[in-house]
């Protein structure tokens, strides 16, 4: 299992995730878990099977590894996307239009920054790297942007405490996969 797959499998969890968020339901979640086991299960064998890879660098092999490190990350964080969803699914937590429309930019936004990703592991071209960085900042940068309205609006009472929770572990998983994207860009051997 190469990066660029790894990639594009976690492109499809949020892909599924972002579907059952959107339509209150519990059609995907399912699959986005085996799919996020069964890439959990490819890394951890690709890892241990890197040092074996016959006519690559040192420097190489410490750069994949760093980046599938990150890649690992970037999992956990849809993992946790998912769990909140599933909490919020299950427990009939709505959210306010402003919470949902912010939700909108970083599903919309991570789903472009992951296919970007995966198209930069596959041809990593240096205007592709530079734009993927800018990307994943503007979007660090909206996370914490919506934590702050959110703050806002859970101090003036819009939201309830169960739906405040369950938003901000969102948005906190949303800012760690960013970060991590932003990181494999930066890692990836040339």
């Amino acid at each position: 299992m190469d990066l660029y797959n790894v990639s594009m499998e976690l492109k499809n969890m949020l892909d599924g995730i972002a579907h059952d968020f959107y339509r209150n339901r519990e059609e995907y979640l399912s699959e986005v878990e085996k799919l996020s086991a069964s890439t959990a299960s490819s890394m951890k064998q690709t890892v241990l099977k890197m040092p074996l890879i016959s006519g690559a660098s040192a420097k190489e092999m410490a750069g994949k590894y760093e980046v599938m490190r990150d890649l690992e990350y970037i999992r956990l964080g849809l993992e946790s996307i998912m769990r909140a969803t599933h909490n919020k699914v299950n427990r009939h937590v709505l959210f306010s239009n402003w919470a949902v429309q912010e939700l909108d930019v970083l599903f919309d936004g991570g789903k472009k920054l992951l296919a970007d990703l995966t198209d930069y592991l596959g041809q990593r071209s240096e205007k592709d790297r530079a734009g993927l960085e800018v990307e994943a900042d503007k979007l660090i940068g909206d996370c914490f942007r919506f934590t702050r309205q959110h703050e806002d609006r859970f101090i003036n009472g819009i939201c309830t405490p169960e739906s405040s929770a369950i938003y901000q572990s969102m948005l906190d998983a949303f800012r760690d996969i960013f970060r991590h994207v932003k990181s494999c860009v930066v890692k990836v051997y040339r």
